[in-house]
């Protein structure tokens, strides 16, 4: 497919064009290298209007996290966590931005000498030989109902927190009713003082509002495809209020389900959990330095749960396994699940790794090496991408794949580097889905490197080659896909100096359609917009317009943020419940705490219990 047409009268948009887009040339310097940087600070205050109006039927709550970058290589969407939430009326915006401070964030932040401190292993993960690994709990908001709300994280447990003060307030689960993902063969190597043991876990856990129970998963055991005879999934239920229960998904053969890559997604229907393996497979040899690149499989495994066989008491589940013909990793169901058919909706990844960052002197296909300044923001992908619909039906004793109702649309101007899907109910799926919009953070050919094109080499149904790889960026896209009809309905093109992430729906007053209301987005700009503010800005789209461009641009001098995930959007907040549920964690920090150094005790005493003891 070609650029559309109503990509060509894009001159339209609603904030006077010939300053929005006075700093839109084709120009390799264009991109901005401030999404590497941000505050550490806690920050407030009143959202600037920037271009634009804002509606007057606009309200609710955003809350938006990211990922900082601690030093080059560190992979910047896993960096040090912040939370934001934007406060809307149709007089103003406020805003409040903190840290996210896991009991191993603090700790890090306070120590900083060998053999305590944490290292980066391979740009992925923070590691202390004494005390575990770092958790940042950066991926996504959640809402639980009943002003609670929750942050998760591939790399560790998840928390609540107070959506008035920001603050967390507990893990989910206390420490041990989650399993250590690691090889049993490493344990001889983790001490029993270990404070923060590795756990990995879905990026999107599913707080069901109809049933008010929360589904997710504890995965591990192996590493990649080896040591898989090790390798388990467990899915965990929560009521929101006692431990978690959990159960072992087994095959038909009774045989221990694994995880190779990753789990950020996870499906939830009415009567159905859907586990998927995601493609973000992060290597082994990374985490000692080596920068080797496995492609990943055009493929998807998916584990499939009847609600039904969650029986308490036992120790397992059978799920039936089928693999879809593509690769993904933030993927959605309708939760209508009549006669035993799901209904999926995912981006179609292609030749496109989330997991490999740009490593200082990396070799580019174009010529030249990745300079320090970018080190650790996500390679460029080398091809575009898509967005899919796959069908299930559910059998009495198996699944399989209903192949004719596959669909796959692609564009090669606009789908390049297919990311964060924003819908009305964000991580709350609809009955059946009818819009979902999407963001395609763009391509930028002094971001393709060698190690990746050399892996993706013959990857199946790639459309761009190598050798046909553009030598010119293709800015973000922000996409609207009807689908009912699996078309794009509408789309909005960025300036070449913006980097777009994180959209978001949010519902018009008195609205019920899946396409009535605004959709959020977190923008970062080079040349900021009329040459106002830091460049980091907040840009707002009519849902049902697109191409007409930003109606509303706000910003501010102090909200400055770094790489942003995932968004949420709620009608209204209030403090969490002072009754409400909260994991026994102090007497683990105080047990662990006298077999280490003054300087730990220090930090467990003085930052860790006062918040979480």
């Amino acid at each position: 497919m070609r650029r559309r047409t109503f990509l060509k009268g894009m001159a339209g948009a609603a904030v006077v064009p010939s300053q929005l887009f006075a700093s839109s040339r084709a120009d390799d310097s264009l991109f901005p290298h401030s999404i590497m940087q941000a505050d550490f600070n806690s920050t407030s205050g009143e959202l600037h209007l920037i271009g634009g109006q804002l509606p007057s039927d606009i309200y609710g709550h955003i809350f938006f996290a990211e990922g900082i970058p601690l030093e080059p290589d560190h992979l910047s969407p896993s960096g040090r966590g912040a939370l934001t939430r934007l406060d809307f009326s149709s007089d103003n915006v406020q805003f409040m931005r903190k840290m996210i401070d896991t009991p191993s964030a603090l700790m890090q932040q306070h120590i900083h000498y060998w053999p305590d401190r944490f290292r980066l292993l391979g740009g992925m993960a923070y590691y202390s030989p004494t005390m575990g690994f770092v958790n940042y709990c950066n991926t996504a908001p959640n809402y639980l109902g009943d002003n609670r709300f929750a942050l998760s994280y591939e790399g560790g447990v998840p928390y609540e927190f107070d959506a008035t003060s920001l603050e967390l307030i507990t893990p989910i689960g206390h420490y041990h009713e989650w399993q250590s993902s690691l090889p049993p063969w490493m344990d001889a190597f983790i001490p029993d003082k270990w404070l923060f043991p590795q756990v990995r876990t879905t990026g999107h856990p599913y707080f069901d509002l109809d049933s008010d129970e929360c589904f997710t998963i504890n995965y591990g055991g192996n590493i990649s495809n080896t040591g898989t005879s090790n390798g388990f999934i467990k899915l965990m239920r929560w009521d929101k209020h006692n431990p978690l229960e959990n159960w072992n998904i087994v095959n038909r053969d009774g045989q221990s389900a694994f995880i190779a890559a990753t789990a950020h997604s996870l499906g939830v229907t009415r009567h159905h959990v859907l586990i998927f393996e995601t493609a973000a497979q992060v290597e082994p040899l990374r985490m000692i330095g080596i920068r080797s690149v496995y492609a990943q499989t055009h493929r998807t495994p998916v584990w499939i749960i009847r609600k039904r066989d969650l029986i308490p008491g036992r120790d397992h589940v059978v799920a039936d396994y089928l693999e879809l013909d593509f690769d993904t990793s933030d993927i959605m169901c309708n939760y209508d699940d009549h006669e035993n058919e799901i209904t999926l909706y995912g981006q179609y990844l292609g030749a496109m790794d989330k997991s490999e960052p740009l490593y200082s002197g990396d070799r580019l296909l174009f010529g030249g090496h990745v300079a320090e300044s970018l080190a650790g923001y996500p390679a460029a992908p080398v091809d575009i991408g898509g967005l899919v619909r796959a069908r299930i039906e559910v059998k009495p004793y198996s699944a399989r794949e209903i192949t004719g109702d596959f669909r796959l649309i692609r564009d090669d101007q606009l789908f390049w580097d297919m990311n964060d899907p924003a819908y009305r109910g964000h991580f709350q799926f609809p009955e059946r889905f009818e819009h979902i919009y999407w963001a395609a953070v763009g391509y930028r050919k002094d971001h393709v490197i060698e190690r990746v094109t050399d892996a993706y080499e013959n990857y199946p149904n790639r459309l761009f080659s190598n050798g046909s790889l553009p030598q010119t960026d293709q800015p973000s896209a922000l996409v609207h896909m009807n689908c009912s009809s699996m078309s794009l309905s509408d789309a909005y093109q960025f300036p070449p100096d913006c980097v777009m992430r994180t959209p978001q729906f949010m519902a018009r007053a008195n609205s019920t359609a899946q396409d009535d209301g605004y959709i959020f987005t977190a923008v970062v700009r080079k040349n900021p917009t009329y040459g106002v503010g830091n460049g980091k800005e907040i840009w707002i789209f009519d849902a049902q317009n697109l191409a007409q461009g930003p109606i509303t641009i706000l910003g501010h001098p102090n909200l400055n943020f770094a790489t942003t995930n995932h968004a949420l959007w709620v009608s209204q907040i209030g403090p969490r419940p002072m009754d409400a549920y909260k994991a026994q964690i102090g007497d683990f920090f105080r047990e662990k705490a006298p077999s280490h150094r003054s300087s730990v005790r220090r930090v467990i005493e003085d930052q860790i219990l006062p918040r979480f003891g």
